[in-house]
């Protein structure tokens, strides 16, 4: 067997949160080997101090540095390649990375298979399209690491977290009054897709409501670009909201979303970040499948959805006449009976304390 493991899978934030069990696993069955991971320069954070990792490839795609990529690559002469990505790009990176095995899903995307010596086989007897699959994603991944032959009946979730990091958020919530007896909701209203969104006005009723009846404060998350929600949010709730919007790079994000009480959130990133810290999450789920994508693991959750013929469509733009139905059907109502279901089951610790 080989000592030297390169994964890939290089973007996005959610999808690399989903592929960290698969990290744990193969680091358990292979305690002495060498393992890196190619992935994007944004996301490079979220991996940089992770234990069971001995190097962190940050890259970037452009074609103009395709060759000095490979060439990088092919110094770390690894015996095995792990494509988790499945798409083309990924798989010829597999490919001319030198390395004498190169794996892969079967079902892989954009010809990816190809350029694999293993293909991995999914258990999925309706051939239904890959994006479809009833199969969560963490569990696809882990099928990888299964073939390796490691144990995957105890998946592991380990987000590194750095202390100046925990510093910056402790001195973030002191200066917004935040104290042991505070209940925080936190609420990520915007996914880098706009067709996941709950949509927004919902969100602020929603915020407004419990900061009063639950006596919460609202702790706005999302990027820099999203600035324009911070305001209808400040004039909704005042001094009981908490504005973290564009301030948390992605170790932020996990110090923040380990203080929380509660997450509210569509499908993105931030939800799975809070399910892999187990953090109690309420989501919604229009388009996308909570089977596939949904909050993973052994935290409190909820899931809101409703019963359509044609969800879950996978789709990039919504086809229907009754434009995200899927999404709109979700009424406040219903996300404030279940908040509060959700909140009563928590025991509330100090802020900064273990849930």
């Amino acid at each position: 067997m080989s000592q030297r493991i390169l994964i890939i899978k290089p973007s996005s934030l959610g999808d690399i949160v989903h592929a960290l069990p698969t990290l744990s696993v193969l680091r358990a069955q292979f305690p002495d080997f060498w393992i890196g991971w190619v992935v994007k320069e944004e996301w490079a954070e979220i991996l940089r101090g992770h234990p069971d990792l001995n190097e962190v490839i940050a890259v970037n795609f452009r074609l103009t540095q395709w060759v000095s990529l490979v060439r990088r690559i092919r110094r770390l002469s690894c015996d095995v390649v792990i494509d988790l990505q499945g798409l083309f790009r990924s798989g010829l990176l597999a490919k001319l990375s030198g390395a004498r095995e190169r794996i892969g899903f079967a079902a892989g995307r954009e010809g990816s298979p190809m350029f694999y010596t293993q293909r991995v086989e999914l258990p999925n007897p309706q051939q239904m399209p890959w994006r479809l699959l009833d199969m969560h994603a963490v569990d696809r991944n882990l099928m990888v690491a299964q073939h390796l032959g490691a144990d995957i009946t105890q998946p592991r979730f380990i987000l590194p977290s750095i202390s100046h990091d925990e510093e910056t958020v402790a001195q973030w919530f002191a200066e917004a009054g935040v104290d042991s007896s505070s209940r925080l909701i936190a609420m990520a209203p915007v996914s880098r897709q706009a067709i996941k969104n709950w949509p927004f006005d919902r969100f602020l009723e929603t915020a407004a409501a419990l900061s009063v009846q639950e006596e919460c404060r609202i702790v706005l998350l999302g990027s820099a670009s999203q600035r324009w929600m911070v305001q209808p949010f400040r004039d909704a709730l005042g001094n009981r909201l908490i504005d973290l919007v564009g301030k948390t790079h992605v170790r932020h994000l996990g110090v923040v979303l380990r203080k929380v009480h509660l997450l509210i959130a569509n499908d993105s990133a931030v939800l799975h970040m809070a399910s892999a810290l187990e953090t109690p999450v309420l989501s919604f789920f229009g388009p996308t499948s909570a089977l596939a994508t949904g909050p993973y693991g052994k935290g409190i959750r909820e899931i809101l959805n409703v019963s359509l013929p044609c969800r879950p469509c996978g789709m990039h733009q919504c086809h229907n006449s009754h434009y995200l139905e899927c999404l709109t059907a979700i009424s406040v109502e219903q996300v404030l009976e279940k908040a509060k279901m959700l909140l009563r089951r928590i025991a509330v610790v100090p802020v900064g304390g273990t849930q």
